[in-house]
């Protein structure tokens, strides 16, 4: 069996290789982005008299949300996409009232909906890279006609400089592999692009919607479509019943 790329970032990416091979499955470690934080402020004046909602659509804007929930508990509701960041959240005890599955556009939606009576003041914890994505720019127009809104860029993605040396390293030899974002796609077509090495992808699973429709979008017509997925519990259930 052919072992599975875990093309999270690298501190994330272990958990889970051991997971599948605690279960006689083969995996490997293969970042394909890197995360950094940013310091950000939350402006708890703008809008003091009116609802907040605090939106997060990525796992890692979760946590960027959790560093400054002392300083925002009982200010506003919380909006995570389901299940994976509305499940980060709720593991450290945050409640997470608005929530949709099937990427940024549906939970915009979602917020729009519960806007409509309130006018509220949106913060909407995104990346840098985020911003210029096409279903974050649609969600994002929607949202400002619901209310007002604040895109904060509370962290950055970049592709790990490892990258190229990566596909060099794996160049010919027989995997699948699992992304969990729309940047770990970007990162790791460009870089096979650049390098003309890499892996020979046998299945492509795709966690969430976003990462589903950036595959699709973005696969060289020698790679595989993508698989489906809702979550890494949904990914783990399927791969040890493939076997």
């Amino acid at each position: 069996m052919s072992p599975w790329l875990i093309t999270r970032a690298v501190e994330e990416a272990a958990p889970l290789v051991e997971r599948l091979e605690r279960i006689g499955i083969p995996a490997a470690a293969f970042p394909c982005i890197e995360r950094r934080p940013i310091e950000w402020i939350p402006d708890l004046e703008t809008g003091s008299r009116r609802a907040a909602i605090f939106m997060v659509t990525s796992p890692f804007g979760a946590r960027c949300l959790m560093a400054h929930w002392p300083q925002i508990q009982g200010r506003g509701k919380v909006a995570a996409m389901a299940p994976s960041t509305a499940s980060v959240l709720e593991q450290a005890g945050i409640p997470v009232e608005i929530s949709a599955t099937g990427g940024a556009l549906a939970l915009a939606r979602a917020v729009a909906s519960e806007a409509r009576a309130s006018n509220p003041v949106i913060f909407w914890l995104t990346s840098a890279a985020g911003l210029a994505e096409p279903e974050q720019e649609h969600a994002a127009a929607l949202l400002a006609n619901a209310g007002e809104l604040h895109r904060i860029i509370a962290y950055e993605t970049r592709a790990p400089q490892e990258l190229g040396e990566q596909m060099l390293r794996w160049q010919g030899q027989p995997a699948s592999a699992v992304f969990f974002s729309p940047s770990a796609c970007k990162h790791f077509v460009a870089a096979r692009g650049a390098s003309g090495q890499g892996p020979l992808l046998e299945q492509i699973v795709c966690i969430g919607q976003s990462t589903l429709r950036a595959w699709s979008q973005l696969r060289p017509r020698d790679l595989p479509s993508p698989i489906y997925q809702v979550n890494e519990e949904d990914f783990v259930a399927w791969v040890a019943a493939s076997r």
